[in-house]
């Protein structure tokens, strides 16, 4: 008998391999050349829905002369640890990000990474982790390396206030220290946290601990582009924020943000990527650092401003037009529940050829029976291109969508079925 890991695998691998097979996912671009809103599919022009550079400062000339200065004066890469060697522009980077932040800060290479660094020197055997159940994949990550290190790890209803209290009160003085992990602003969905009444319950609990992933907030929302959780609230000695550099920022690399000096310091010293991973490439570097200084000018102002403008005219299209979105915080990122993966794949196909790719999405990306289609807003994107894409998808959905996730290959898999809370709708 097949062991129930087997069989979810074998049951996310079906639904990917639909994807594959449609011609959703795991393409490659033909273009020779991008203008940050048109991609090329099999001799296609489609319009690019499914891009994270939110503020459209991947593409600047500031950017690409940064990185191309970078590596004439560094070469490709500068292969050391940087906890031996790294170049000065890790120097000019930091600062710059802790005037964006307000916080103490180091640079990992990813996102991922950053969690592997900080989670496992942050918490510890004698800790209680509580993880938002809708968290990014790379958080849940190290959460599993954290039960490797005999922590225990608690799963919490998402973004539940009332279930965390009342896991607090009753857990919290069992353990040294508790640690709450969600992100910022949630990747799929494009919900966000409700940073300031998680952040209220620091008073309350004073072995409560915040790890925040605002990597989908960082760079367009806030002063300076500080992101979600910061611009609800300051940092706290007791919260840690970590957000990567290759969506809005517009390059490689991430930032872990501390409240507490000495938490960054022991995390510098001693965590395992940070230590055993290679550097951030010099051309990264050299964008990123242009791309903060665009940042701290009054031109972010200028660019955030527009975004959000676009953010809110998109929205109220939805509602007028009474799409099914999981969410509607004012957010660059918005999923609309379809139903099966049949249904999902035919939607984004239609969407295809009609001139537009955005992101299908199926178990075990969101849960069974919340597949659906996500797409998100850059700057790249005109009005005029995103009333286009609202007016294809309204137009197929009501021949397309599914109510549930009735499918054959879920006849035998009935306990494998993940429960998810209803999410509010349109």
């Amino acid at each position: 008998m097949r062991s129930r890991h087997d069989r979810i695998l074998d049951l996310a691998e079906r639904r990917l391999s639909l994807g594959v097979e449609r011609g959703l996912i795991q393409r490659r671009i033909e273009d020779e050349k991008l203008d940050g809103a048109i991609i090329t599919l099999d001799g296609a022009k489609l319009v690019d829905f499914s891009s994270c550079a939110y503020l459209g400062v991947n593409r600047d000339p500031r950017l690409k002369a940064g990185a191309i200065e970078a590596v004439q004066r560094f070469g490709t890469s500068y292969s050391s640890s940087p906890t031996y060697t790294a170049l000065g522009l890790y120097d000019e980077l930091e600062a710059q990000l802790r005037d964006m932040t307000g916080a103490v800060v180091a640079i990992p290479q990813t996102t991922t990474l950053a969690h592997l660094a900080a989670l496992p020197i942050l918490v510890g055997p004698e800790d209680l982790a509580l993880v938002d159940a809708q968290t990014h994949d790379s958080v849940q990550l190290a959460a599993a390396a954290l039960r490797g290190n005999g922590v225990t790890v608690e799963v919490v209803p998402h973004n539940d206030m009332n279930a965390l209290r009342t896991t607090l009160d009753a857990r919290a003085g069992l353990y040294h220290r508790v640690w709450y992990l969600a992100d910022g602003i949630y990747s799929m969905y494009g919900d966000t946290a409700p940073v300031v009444a998680i952040a209220g319950l620091l008073g309350a609990y004073e072995n409560l601990h915040l790890y925040f992933d605002d990597a989908h907030g960082f760079g367009w929302q806030g002063l300076h582009g500080r992101g979600h959780v910061l611009n609800e609230v300051p940092i706290h000695p007791r919260m840690v924020v970590a957000a990567g550099l290759s969506k809005s920022f517009g390059t490689l690399g991430a930032v872990l943000a501390f409240g507490d000096p000495a938490a960054a310091r022991r995390v510098r010293l001693t965590g395992g990527p940070l230590t055993f991973s290679g550097p951030v490439p010099p051309a990264a570097l050299g964008a990123a650092v242009e791309s903060a200084a665009i940042h701290l000018s009054d031109e972010h102002a200028e660019r955030q401003a527009r975004l959000i403008a676009d953010i809110a005219a998109c929205r109220s299209e939805i509602v007028d037009r009474q799409l099914p979105v999981l969410s509607l915080d004012m957010t660059p990122i918005w999923y609309i529940r379809i139903g099966g993966p049949e249904s999902v794949a035919e939607m984004v196909v239609r969407l295809m050829k009609d001139g537009y790719y955005l992101n299908a999405a199926t178990y075990p990306a969101v849960p069974l029976g919340y597949g659906g289609i996500r797409f998100t807003q850059t700057l790249h994107n005109t009005r005029e291109q995103t009333l286009g894409l609202l007016d294809a998808i309204a137009h197929h959905l009501p021949a397309v969508a599914s109510d549930l996730e009735v499918v054959v290959d879920l006849r035998d898999e009935s306990d494998l079925l993940v429960e998810s809370p209803d999410p509010a709708t349109t």
